[in-house]
């Protein structure tokens, strides 16, 4: 197959109801992925306030506020924009990053009630606070940063203070878990199409969406999850073991990668590896310790435990957070809180050579290779879970084999929150993507919303088994599921096909839903 081939169709389900159903043929070497370049701070802040004041408005409150912060695209040192300032946390973690310094600031305003926004006579608009006089330390902190929010634009309020009302609005009490959002790297994929002109982009990987995702001042609404590779280039590591999309500049093939396959490069070519002998060893969420150990916040899913949000506490190690290609804190004595889209490097005092761990605090900077030579890729995506291997459902596999695990009460889950692969039955709109016999791919887009807000032209979506026939059936042997619901997009010859399913309350209407990475065929 050398040309692209799109079709639709409405497929009947088993219980009568129907599907529309979107099918892509894609030849192998024409099938790239890449980051989205978010164009307007202001276009991201608004319509990410509004899907969370949505949400809000859905849990009961009458008149939220949603506070949302944009941040920096190239984040910088904190010590840099804000020399003179500490920047240690209550807990003792010491921020490096400036954008993770801003969104503890914030949340520490907002939590204390400290935070305050004033109107003026002549119509403006003056960032504001009111924190006690033994907290001078918090005051410097809390200055620094809403002076440079303000200059920089990228402070929000939604909806704002009516106009004329002239009294000040004091963020006392503010729910900051589920009303404070920091927006990271994300854009509508409908702004890449009108600057591109390309024949087939889709939705890929799993990203920070709900607030469950965000309890980390190192995490943003968008940032994306998961192993990226372009250009032969390793942007993101697989922080959890799920199945990825992988091609070597030759053939395509799905397989299950975790950061045991990963090799850190750290500042002076150290290099950790989990498959090496000796001093370069690194273990992944050890049960017992070790000179040096990753944590995700999968740590404990294979003793049937909940997710991992701290590391153990020990007062012989020095720890760092580290968020794609970046450190972005360290803390000694443990109980590093883990983010949702990073993992932790714990190292024992004297496990690296000398001066190596005030290295990585000066440069904060590290790198990927595969830990096996043989698995060097040209282009790769993770989201999962698998859902065909050799023509066969794989999705009991997955339930063991994959680190996914929902929230569940009042424990967080691990990112994405609300997929629970043992809740298979559950239709909603769908993106995956198959490998055919002769190697070429077979994109599947299936339409569906919540079913609250459904109306008589909508699709009804597909469980994750129904995707998975419909990929066999069409005679795929290898299948991974993408990110789905209200991220399934699909742009042919620059139109949007089918409805995306995100409604956010509304029935009848449907939104577009900011992404981080595509799938692009030229």
């Amino acid at each position: 197959m050398g040309e692209i081939s799109y079709q639709i169709e409405w497929r009947q389900l088993a219980d009568g109801l129907s599907s529309a159903v979107h099918r892509v043929e894609i030849p192998a070497g024409r099938l790239r992925f890449e980051d989205l370049h978010p164009i307007s701070s202001y276009i991201r802040q608004q319509d990410i306030a509004r899907m969370h004041y949505a949400r809000a408005r859905a849990r009961g409150e009458d008149s939220p506020h949603i506070l949302t912060w944009t941040a920096m695209q190239t984040d910088r040192r904190a010590e840099q924009m804000f020399p003179g300032l500490s920047f240690e946390t209550d807990d003792g973690e010491r921020l490096i990053s400036a954008n993770s310094f801003i969104t503890c600031v914030l949340r520490k305003l907002l939590k204390e009630g400290w935070l305050q926004l004033h109107e003026y006579i002549s119509d403006t608009y003056e960032w504001q606070v009111d924190i006690p006089r033994a907290q001078r330390d918090w005051r410097a902190r809390a200055e620094a940063i809403l002076r440079w929010l303000e200059e920089s634009i990228q402070l929000d309020l939604y909806p704002n203070i009516e106009r004329g009302s002239y009294q000040p609005r004091i963020f006392r009490p503010f729910d900051v878990r589920h009303n404070f959002v920091r927006i990271g790297r994300c854009d509508f994929i409908r702004h890449f199409v009108q600057n591109h002109e390309r024949p087939v982009v889709f939705n890929t990987s799993h990203f920070l969406h709900e607030h469950d995702d965000l309890i980390s001042h190192h995490s943003g609404y968008g940032d994306a999850i998961g192993l990226m590779v372009a250009e032969n280039t390793i942007l993101r590591p697989p922080i959890y073991r799920r199945g990825a999309l992988l091609y070597d500049g030759s053939s395509w093939r799905i397989d299950r990668f975790s950061m045991e396959d990963i090799q850190l490069i750290l500042p002076g070519d150290i290099r950790l590896n989990a498959t090496l002998a000796g001093e370069s060893r690194f273990h992944l969420n050890p049960a017992e310790p070790c000179d040096i150990a990753l944590y995700t916040r999968a740590g404990s899913l294979d003793l049937d435990g909940g997710p991992l949000d701290r590391t153990p506490i020990a007062p012989d190690r020095i720890e760092f957070v580290l968020v794609n290609r970046q450190a972005l804190s360290w803390k000694r004595g443990g109980a590093l809180r883990i983010p949702q889209n990073g993992f932790v490097l714990s190292l024992r005092d004297g496990a690296l050579p000398a001066g190596a761990a005030e290295s990585l605090i000066e440069d904060s900077w590290v790198e990927y290779e595969f830990a096996d030579e043989s698995s060097r890729l040209e282009s790769a995506i993770q989201a999962g879970p698998i859902l065909l291997r050799d023509g066969e459902s794989a999705l009991a596999q997955a339930t063991t084999e994959e680190e996914f695990w929902s929230s569940r009460g009042d424990t967080i889950g691990v990112s994405p929150v609300h997929i629970d692969l043992k809740g298979f039955e559950q239709r909603k709109a769908r993106t995956a993507i198959g490998i055919m016999p002769d190697g070429d791919l077979l994109l599947v887009v299936v339409d569906g919303c919540n079913p609250s807000f459904r109306t008589e032209r909508d699709s009804h979506g597909a469980t994750l088994e129904e995707v998975t026939e419909i990929l066999r059936e069409a005679g795929a042997v290898d299948a991974l599921n993408l990110s789905g619901e209200g991220s399934s997009h699909l742009f042919i010859a620059g139109g949007l096909a089918g409805l995306p399913s995100d409604r956010r309350g509304q029935r009848g209407v449907f939104y577009e839903r900011m992404l981080p990475s595509i799938g692009i065929v030229d």
